[in-house]
Order: C-alpha cells, then sequence, then structure tokens
C-alpha cells in the first residue's frame, strides 16, 4: 500500500460520514494501482483501522509480492460484504461512476454513501515522480514522432504512418501506446476518432496524428496537423483559427485563480473571430496520468479553478463536415505561478 495515498482516502472517511470506502476496477485498474502500487484487477476496501485489497488466484501472487500484507484472496462480492459485517461497518462508500449496478447491489444491506468522483480529485493533483513518468512519456512520443515525420509524404498509408508511429513509441522504451493511434487524412479527419485505414495520404489535404506513449502505467497524449502540399490562403486561414485558440487559451491560465469552463471560453472565442466556433464539438481538453482521460476537464460547465500541479490536455480542432479536420493538442502542466507545455514541439507548421 501506498500509506500517504491510502491516508488522504481514509481521511474521506469523516468528510463523508462513512466506515469504509470501497473501490473497485472499472474502466482500468487505475484506482487500484494509485492506492496500492500494484496494476492489477481488485477490489480496495478502505476502513479506519486498515486498508485490504481482494484479488482472485489470478492476481494473487503478484499482490502479494508487491503490497506484501493486507492481501485477502477472494473477490466474491458476498465475501467482501461479509467481511466488512464482521467488523461492525454500516457506512459504506462507493463511486457510482466506476462501479456496475451488481456491485452497488451487493452492499444494499449497507447504508450506500455517494463517493462518486472522490478517487478522481486526489489523483488530479500529481506528485512529483507523477509529473516526472508523465514527462517521460511526453518525450517518448514526441521523439518517436522525429523518427517517423519523414515517412509523412504523399501516398503513404494512414496505417502505414500509424504503424511505424506505434513501432517507434516502443522502440523509445515506451511501454505501450497510451491509446489506438490516430491518422486521419482527408475527409476522414471530420471523425475526431477515426482509425487508421489504407486511404492514402494526397496532396492538399490536412492530415491529423493523434497518439501517446505509455511509461510506467502513465500517459501522454498530443495532436499534431500538417497540410500536404500547397498552403493556400484559406488553408493557411483555417490552421491558424486552431491555433491562435491553442496559443491564447494556454497563455491565459493563472494558476489558482482561471476555472476550466472559461479556458474553453477563450478557445471558442477565438474560434468565433474566425466564424468556425460551431464547428467545434468537443471538450478544450482534460487530465491525463494513469488514464488517458481524468479530471479536469476543461468544458464550459466546469467552474474548477485549475490549481499546481495538475497536468491536462488544450486541443481546439474543428470538424467541418464533408470538407476537413484540424486538431492541435499538447500537454500543459500548471506550477504555482506559471504554466508549462510539456515537450514542446517542433512540429507546429506556423502559417
Amino acid at each position: 500500500m501506498i500509506e500517504q495515498r491510502v491516508g488522504q482516502l481514509r481521511g474521506k472517511l469523516n468528510e463523508f460520514n462513512c466506515d469504509a470506502i470501497v473501490i473497485f476496477s472499472m474502466q482500468s485498474n487505475a484506482d487500484i494501482r494509485y492506492f496500492t502500487g500494484a496494476d492489477i484487477d481488485g477490489v480496495l476496501v478502505v476502513d479506519k483501522e486498515e486498508a485490504n485489497l481482494f484479488v482472485s488466484n489470478l492476481y494473487y501472487q503478484t499482490a502479494i509480492d508487491i503490497i506484501e500484507d493486507n492481501v485477502v484472496l477472494s473477490k466474491d462480492l458476498d465475501d467482501i460484504a461479509n467481511f466488512l459485517r464482521r467488523k461492525g461497518i454500516k457506512r459504506v462508500g462507493l463511486d457510482f461512476f466506476r462501479s456496475s449496478y451488481k456491485q452497488v447491489e451487493a452492499f444494499k444491506s449497507f447504508e450506500i454513501v455517494d463517493f462518486s468522483n472522490q478517487t478522481l480529485l486526489l489523483r488530479m493533483i500529481k506528485e512529483r515522480d507523477e509529473v516526472n513518468q508523465i514527462k517521460r512519456a511526453a518525450f517518448m512520443a514526441r521523439n518517436a514522432f522525429i523518427k517517423v515525420y519523414p515517412y509523412l509524404k504523399p501516398g503513404i498509408t494512414e496505417k502505414e504512418l500509424a504503424d511505424e508511429l506505434v513501432y517507434q513509441v516502443r522502440k523509445q522504451g515506451a511501454e505501450k501506446e497510451a491509446f489506438d493511434t490516430i491518422v486521419a487524412s482527408g475527409l476522414n479527419a471530420v471523425y475526431p476518432h477515426h482509425m487508421p485505414t489504407d486511404k492514402k495520404i494526397e496532396d492538399g489535404e490536412f492530415v491529423v496524428i493523434d497518439f501517446g506513449a505509455n511509461v510506467n502505467g502513465y500517459n501522454s497524449d498530443m495532436t499534431y496537423t500538417f497540410l500536404m502540399g500547397e498552403k493556400t490562403d484559406e488553408k493557411k486561414k483555417l490552421f491558424n483559427a486552431v491555433f491562435y485558440a491553442q496559443l491564447y487559451s494556454t497563455e491565459m491560465i493563472a494558476p489558482g485563480r482561471t476555472k476550466a469552463g472559461e479556458v474553453y471560453e477563450r478557445a471558442k472565442k477565438e474560434l468565433a473571430k474566425f466564424g468556425l466556433d460551431k464547428y467545434f464539438i468537443h471538450g478544450l481538453g482534460h487530465g491525463v496520468g494513469l488514464e488517458v482521460h481524468e479530471f479536469p476537464y476543461l468544458v464550459p460547465a466546469n467552474d474548477m479553478v485549475l490549481q499546481p500541479n495538475m497536468v491536462f490536455t488544450i486541443e481546439p480542432g474543428i470538424y467541418i463536415p464533408g470538407q476537413l479536420g484540424i486538431r492541435l493538442e499538447h500537454m500543459v502542466l500548471v506550477h504555482e505561478t506559471d504554466t508549462e507545455v510539456i515537450a514542446f514541439t517542433p512540429f507546429m507548421e506556423a502559417m
């Protein structure tokens, strides 16, 4: 167990007036890994006296090797519920967004307390070692693209380019890519999550490349857009609109004062100057850490104030149906008095 982090979690027992907190592995093992150091599927139970990780036979030896103590061989929900009853637990905190219906139902005999998003809020403020791992992942991804950049020419297919980038990310030392690499050219770039195909990249097209690396469980996430061939005034204008939206929204961040939603609105305002705000169809950014998408989210309704040691993306984009897509994404680390763009890229095509 990572005692400092478990201590922070235990500190929320009084805040939420509950006797124990139960944390499940859902979309990923991120919460379990954050509090225990073990990247395994399990159920973490924290009460006022101790923290126990319940695991199946498949992960038991791994958990013992990493955590040593407080590992219980069982992931059966009834066993966990009986364990809590024997300890006299009455009120149990559950994250409804990161628990299944079956998991919540298993604890219906207890008084259930809504503990939603609390682990994300703890993970949102990064420790020094976490920042270092994220930076490593960002530099590995950037350095991989340096190797791939010469391949970016008309005639190569989206899939060929993506496969080469995945190979280079691994070659730089990453454990794996952070997510499925996106290469989208021409009309395909209209779709933010387009998966690479055998379509060949052609002159006159924008090419959107979205990728990242995973290092020791921590991720990076970055997107470059390039214009193949002749750069017409109209296409320069479109690219510059997205570039300025990213630049000015990044520069406006004042640690401890600026709200996440205000950064989104600044980017949208810049796009509106070019009449392109209606083509901005997603949030401006998201936190990055053990998960590629985590708190904070830079969306209109979020009044969360951006704090030192948060790491998140700034990624404005426009998607004009039947024509093109452009997205630019970099990662930002908030310091005490300013912000840092992590692994600043030399690949921005100033126009």
